[in-house]
Formats: structure tokens, sequence, C-alpha cells
């Protein structure tokens, strides 16, 4: 791949995150892509088969450049549990601001079965195994009946509204954001932080 081919790919890779993030897949034309990135439909499909092909790209993209990043917090021995989850939210906030839930709902719905698996794995092994393995070896002691996973799930679909990317103007900060995810709205935080327990 030459270098002009790799900078179109590029740039059509760079809009299409823009407007997957902010407007999902459906919503998401593959001319708009092409107007907004410069190029013909005829030239963006002599880069991606089709718009599904585009999405990939986009998030096999996100998810390799934010991973390196949250592997690098998790393993990050001079930092406590409320320090990794405050640096994994800023880093997604930062590197890949997403609506996880309209994100989702285009994974089952609008993708073909084995693109749907593809990216669920990628999915998994970028930004869900950092934060299980997070949860896994934190020194919090999960209420009985609460797995990691469950936890780690929780843990995204809670942050998801504060790190959307039209999400501008949130009472709350990341920091409070976690704070309430691990203390709730009670007063007896000393009492819980003595106890770790979530």
């Amino acid at each position: 791949m030459d270098k002009e081919t790799k900078n179109t790919r590029a740039r059509i890779i760079h809009v299409a995150t823009r407007l997957f993030m902010d407007n999902g897949y459906q919503s998401t034309s593959t001319r708009k892509i092409a107007e907004l990135a410069a190029v013909t439909q005829p030239n963006l499909y002599h880069h991606f088969k089709n718009k599904e092909e585009v999405y990939v790209g986009v998030i096999e993209n996100l998810l390799s450049d934010v991973n390196e990043e949250l592997l690098q917090i998790v393993k990050d021995q001079q930092l406590d549990t409320i320090s990794k989850l405050q640096q994994f939210a800023e880093c997604l906030k930062t590197k890949h601001p997403f609506d996880f839930d309209l994100m989702m709902h285009d994974f089952k719905t609008k993708l073909k079965e084995e693109t749907q698996f593809k990216l669920f794995m990628l999915w998994n092994q970028s930004y869900k195994a950092p934060l299980l393995q997070l949860f896994e070896e934190s020194d919090f002691l999960l209420r009985s009946g609460l797995s990691a996973e469950m936890t780690t799930t929780h843990f995204l679909n809670t942050l998801s509204p504060y790190i959307k990317t039209q999400q501008s103007n949130s009472l709350l900060t990341i920091t409070q954001v976690v704070d309430l995810f691990i203390y709730g709205i009670t007063e007896n935080k000393e009492e819980k932080k003595s106890q770790r327990k979530i």
C-alpha cells in the first residue's frame, strides 16, 4: 500500500469515526463520509467494499489505539483501584468518546453475524478484558453474587452517558461519576472505604 493510499484510507477512517460515534451506524451514509473526507464515492469503495467494512475499520482503529493505554493503566502499581478507574474513564473520554448503548445496538442489529462476532471479540479483548482484569485484581470486595464480569458491564453502562461526543454539559465530572459508582449516594463513605466492598 503506497503512501497516498494509506493517507486516503486514514482520512476516510478519521471522518467516519466521528460520524459513526456521533450518529450511529444506521444514520451514517457513505455519501456523507466521502463528502467530508473529500473523496468520491467510487474512491471510497476502492478502499472499502461497503459501509459495514468502513465501520469495521473504524472500530478496529479505535480499539487498537486505546487498548495499549488501558493496559498500562491497569498494570500501574502506583495507582489504587479508584485512580485506575478514573484514568480508565478519562482515557475513553479523550481517546474514544462513544455512546455505549448505541454501539452495542449497532453491533447486534445492523451488522452481519460474522461481523458482529469479529467486533465483539475485538471489543472484549481491547476494552472489556483490561477493565475485567482491573476488577479481578482490585482491593475491592465485591458484594456477594456480584461478579467482576457484571461489575465491568455495569461500569461501562454507567460511564457511557458521560463520555459521549455530544455530552459536554454534564453536571458530574468523571471523578464524581467514578465516586458515585463506587460509593453510591449515601453519606457513609468512610465506612464503605474501610470495608472496601461494592
